[in-house]
């Protein structure tokens, strides 16, 4: 370039599609009546899965719902959840059942609230969406019985459900009701933990189902391609090339995907640069504004192609304007984890980022 980017500077590789990554966050607590009551009270976690293979609650949550007397209560509950490792390609196919859009529509509204959904990337949520199953539900047949084991989350397509809640031993009361967009069962993506209500269709009624081993293929598949994806990119760049692989692998894990629209300012010039951007998918326009206020076209970027990775080092100001050209989505990383994550290795990559200003000055 003869307008260098500086530190917006950018790698021309080309590399291989990946998929999502699943970020750290705290799991919500859920909305329906049921799932509240068996939110982990007892056993704390700060991931969606166990990290063990089996996993027992010390005490039964005093605000559970009482299960039926045909339910063996000698036993300890078991909450257990399914080892797996990413399959290799060749071994994973991804399900997709047809929908219409308004189907697609209704399930998207419906999960879109639901504390195991919120932090899917598209990826994601569309592969969620894709593999659900339709379940066909007779009137006044249990879809869940309460006390029983469960494997299913499901989405009311049409058609009417009650819920009924037995308490130490008493006759079951209908404490609730779902209708079309409704949804239930979503502890049974986490855990094989005992159903707390019985839910009864009251017509006859079509459910999306989809089941717990599905749901976890599908984070783990598209977080270790996401990951694959994301270390490829980061040895394209010249002040991490002296990282550790293992470095970088922790970089890799740190990345949050973001969406811009078309024209949409994803840096601006002058600004002090806060985070480092990798192009996931897309394209971006770069200009530069001159001291005659005259705004010039630079190359632009593309998939694989990153900038503002100085950010990371040095409080300077951003060197150029880039927005996204149609849909743009990248991968980001701010300041404050890239420091937390490496360390002082940061200051090893200060002195090496002296050196890389020269260059792309060049």
């Amino acid at each position: 370039m003869s307008l260098e980017i500086l530190e917006e500077s950018s790698s021309t590789s080309e590399h291989s599609h990946g998929y999502s990554d699943l970020s750290d966050t705290e799991v919500q607590e859920p909305t329906d009546f049921y799932s509240a009551k068996t939110s982990m009270a007892s056993t704390p976690t700060t991931d969606y899965f166990p990290d063990s293979e089996e996993e027992m609650y010390d005490d039964e949550p005093s605000d559970l719902p009482a299960i039926p007397i045909t339910y063996n209560r000698g036993r300890r509950t078991s909450v257990s959840a399914e080892s797996m490792a990413p399959s290799q390609d060749r071994d994973y196919v991804k399900i997709e059942i047809p929908k219409t859009q308004e189907q697609r529509q209704r399930i998207e509204t419906s999960i879109a609230n639901n504390f195991l959904f919120k932090n899917l990337d598209e990826e994601q949520y569309k592969d969620v969406i894709d593999a659900m199953v339709e379940k066909k539900v007779a009137q006044n047949e249990e879809v869940i019985v309460q006390g029983g084991i469960g494997d299913f989350f499901y989405v009311v397509e049409t058609g009417t459900f009650d819920v009924y809640v037995s308490k130490n031993g008493a006759f079951p009361e209908l404490v609730n009701g779902y209708g079309p967009g409704g949804s239930f069962g979503e502890l049974a993506l986490m855990y094989n933990a005992p159903r707390a209500a019985t839910i009864i269709a009251t017509s006859e009624a079509v459910l999306w189902a989809l089941d717990r081993v599905t749901f976890r293929r599908i984070l783990m598949e598209n977080t270790s391609r996401k990951r694959k994806m994301y270390e490829s990119f980061l040895e394209e760049v010249p002040i991490l090339v002296s990282l550790e692989p293992y470095e970088r692998h922790k970089i890799a894990d740190a990345l949050e995907s973001l969406y811009f629209e078309d024209s949409e300012l994803v840096i601006k010039q002058g600004d002090i640069g806060n985070n480092f951007y990798l192009i996931e998918a897309g394209e971006a326009r770069v200009t530069k504004i001159d001291e005659d206020g005259i705004e010039h076209e630079l190359p632009g970027l593309h998939k694989g192609d990153y900038f503002g990775e100085l950010a990371l080092l040095n409080n300077k100001p951003r060197a150029v304007n880039i927005r996204a050209k149609g849909r743009l989505k990248v991968a980001t990383l701010g300041k404050k984890a890239f420091v937390r994550l490496l360390g002082p290795v940061v200051d090893i990559l200060k002195r090496n980022s002296d050196n890389y200003e020269t260059i792309t000055r060049s």
